[in-house]
């Protein structure tokens, strides 16, 4: 069972940090190996929560691995992520697994529906003005297709196209594929969409590792 958010902003005010590291890995297996005792380390520098995914489907970017970490703020993300790059350990296991780190950046969440649980995420990079507001309409469209959606804002991304983020948790491509379809094409979406200037940008598929 994957952890469960129904709604993570309250009264305006955002109240966790998506952070995703992107990285190339020479030893996978061990890499993953080591994420049952690393997790637990991660979690006693302030994370609230990790994963692991390969890119599966993506242009440039398949087989990379992406890292992803839930903080609270970002001050807690930036002394998390140094934290985390100063300890012996993880120094350690970085070096013996051919870590390479490429790209990190930080998202503010923007809302959560459903579980992040599954085989798959998918990833849609997005321009214009992420917002909230869809995300009702978006979850009643997709919930078919998928096991859970997360919508994001880039906030510290470096040089980018891409301005948010939509995350999608599925256990089946073609259903996610299908209700994303028919999601962009929704009237009402595409208002909100409309107003926000959201237009897609790009999109990649990874398998959930850990």
């Amino acid at each position: 069972m994957g952890v469960r958010w129904e709604r993570v902003k309250s009264k305006g005010s955002f109240v966790s940090i998506f952070q995703a590291s992107i990285a190339s890995v020479q030893d996978l297996d061990a890499f993953i190996d080591a994420a049952s005792w690393s997790r637990e380390l991660v979690k006693d520098m302030g994370c609230t929560d990790t994963s692991i995914m390969q890119v599966a489907v993506g242009g440039d970017q398949v087989g990379l691995i992406g890292i992803s970490f839930d903080w609270g703020t970002m001050d807690a993300a930036l002394a998390g992520s140094a934290a985390l790059m100063a300890n012996d350990q993880i120094r350690q296991m970085m070096g013996d697994c051919g870590v390479t780190l490429h790209r990190r950046s930080l998202m503010r969440i923007l809302g959560e529906r459903g579980e992040r649980s599954g085989t798959y995420l998918s990833c849609v990079y997005t321009s214009g003005t992420p917002s909230a507001d869809g995300m009702d309409v978006g979850w009643d469209l997709m919930k078919d297709g998928c096991n859970g959606l997360m919508g994001a804002a880039g906030v510290i991304t470096g040089m980018s196209s891409w301005t948010g983020a939509i995350f999608s948790w599925t256990d089946s491509v073609d259903s996610l594929m299908a209700c994303s379809a028919k999601a962009w094409a929704d009237p009402q979406m595409a208002e909100i969409q409309a107003q926000s200037d959201t237009k897609p940008v790009g999109r990649i598929i990874g398998r959930i590792l850990a």
